[in-house]
């Protein structure tokens, strides 16, 4: 049996919210090394900008070792959309165009306050008239002729499916992740998609961690060796840490730290157990690990 893939398991539950903000529905990381027999509280953070340090600091302070993180968020949109959305280099890299894209249109300030209902109406009016694909609002303030309060669009819109090949794969299975598209409402995760994916950018571009990041799969393709044989990587990663259902309450009052922490430990069992490597390396079909690979993103399989 190979040995462990990872030395450090860090796992993010991540928020939109556009004001700071502690407890249920903010953003709890926790941090878990391969060595450890007792297990170290998760960590509130109030704003992205402060989680966006912390994340850093800790990926640093790693230097040498293999990390594994990841936020649960989608990492990519349902293929088509950088060509519907006439984004630069579209045809020939999607997701980064689409990333490129979000990072230079999102602002996301210190506080919180940030800009993504206008982005994602600014977005369906690049793919076609009238609202959709994004739809969902916080408030009737930002609700645009291209953006729905409620889910307006039927799919296939502008050709662009609801789900992607990893969320109709886990549907299959009896399981219900959300679409990318929806921006509000309880189990929503469009938002935090179009404030996370600027935050996991950063970090992969950092000119200290840079040269050690690699984003699973859209660089390092469906492999059970995402690290690529380095002792010293860090692997951003799609996690869905739902997919192990509620949590025992008694492990922590609040769902999300309890959710954080029961995926480390997750993650970490199964490394030892030689169990993890190869879930990096779904069986999927072709068109599946194409899309996957090149615009889409997949969801780390934990279950």
């Amino acid at each position: 049996m190979r040995g462990r893939a990872f030395d450090v398991y860090v796992v993010v539950d991540w928020s939109a919210s556009s004001t700071p903000k502690l407890g249920p529905d903010s953003i709890w990381v926790h941090v878990r090394d391969a060595t450890d027999t007792v297990a170290a509280d998760p960590v509130n953070l109030p704003t992205r900008a402060s989680a966006f340090g912390y994340l850093r600091d800790t990926l640093c302070a790693a230097a040498g070792r293999r990390v594994l993180v990841g936020l649960d968020m989608p990492y990519g949109y349902p293929s088509g959309f950088a060509a519907a959305a006439g984004f630069d280099d579209a045809a020939a890299s999607p997701w980064r165009s689409t990333w490129r894209a979000l990072v230079g249109a999102l602002a996301d300030g210190p506080d919180n306050a940030n800009n993504r209902f206008e982005v994602a109406s600014a977005w369906n009016r690049r793919v076609g008239d009238g609202p959709g694909p994004f739809w969902g609002t916080t408030s009737t303030r930002h609700v645009t002729p291209w953006l729905s309060r409620t889910k307006a669009p039927g799919f296939p819109h502008a050709g662009l499916a609801e789900h992607r090949s990893a969320e109709l794969a886990l549907r299959r299975r009896g399981l219900r992740p959300f679409s990318v598209w929806q921006l509000a409402g309880a189990g929503s995760v469009g938002s935090q998609t179009l404030t996370g994916i600027p935050v996991v950018h950063a970090l992969h571009t950092d000119p200290t961690l840079g040269p050690r990041s690699r984003l699973w799969p859209f660089e390092t393709g469906l492999t059970d060796d995402p690290a690529a044989g380095r002792a010293d990587a860090v692997v951003h990663a799609e996690i869905w840490p739902s997919a192990l259902g509620r949590p025992d309450p008694a492990r922590h009052p609040v769902k999300d730290a309890g959710q954080v922490t029961a995926l480390t430990e997750r993650l970490a069992a199964l490394d030892a157990a030689g169990d993890l490597a190869h879930r990096f390396a779904p069986r999927l079909d072709r068109g599946e690990s194409r899309a996957a690979v090149g615009e889409e993103g997949w969801i780390l399989d934990v279950t």
